[in-house]
């Protein structure tokens, strides 16, 4: 299990001297303790990665913020991972983001095979994970009050894609043709001439 003790001096340079909130990758390959850790008053994580092997204990841990679970569904299927007990953690109330984990053993930037897999491997339904890859993802960086959802008063980043319905990016498992692109309301790239 990881030690609080041993993790106190990294968490006080990121919180106390940095200003920084924790978050950080844990429970993947085995439970470690990571989302109990996440918990702790004294750590008071912003969101843990990964949670493929998170117990119940660590799940109402992650209550107590709480602390987003930052689900990435595409490593669990590239290296034949139990997945991530997406249900259980929402049907208790933690927060469920999605990130693609972009790296050399997960090499997918696919957000839409992202949401797919969150869908298949997790059991999240298409609605859920919109939001967790979205207004969650947001939040999981501490950025839900400018990005996340398309609203007056926040930024306005977006992306127009060529397809029929917002289900079609998840069904399709490929990212669709992107057509327009919004950077703080403004457009800055148009694929239509």
């Amino acid at each position: 299990m990881v030690s609080l003790t041993r993790i106190r001096p990294v968490v006080f340079l990121l919180q106390d001297v940095l200003g920084l909130d924790v978050n950080f990758h844990g429970d993947e390959l085995n439970h470690v303790g990571s989302a109990e850790l996440a918990g702790e008053p004294e750590v008071n994580a912003r969101a843990v990665s990964h949670l493929e092997r998170i117990s119940d204990d660590g799940i109402q841990a992650m209550l107590k913020r709480p602390t987003v679970g930052v689900l990435l569904p595409t490593t669990a299927y590239l290296m034949r991972l139990q997945p991530p007990p997406a249900r259980k953690m929402i049907e208790a109330g933690v927060p469920v983001a999605l990130g693609s984990d972009y790296n050399p053993n997960a090499h997918c930037l696919s957000m839409a095979a992202t949401m797919n897999y969150a869908c298949v491997l997790c059991h999240m339904t298409m609605q859920e994970a919109l939001v967790a890859a979205t207004l969650n993802a947001a939040a999981s960086i501490n950025r839900a009050k400018d990005y996340g959802t398309l609203e007056r008063g926040k930024f306005g980043d977006c992306l127009i894609l060529d397809a029929p319905r917002w289900e079609h990016i998840i069904y399709q498992i490929a990212d669709p043709p992107i057509t327009h692109v919004f950077k703080k309301g403004d457009l800055v790239f148009s694929a239509r001439k």
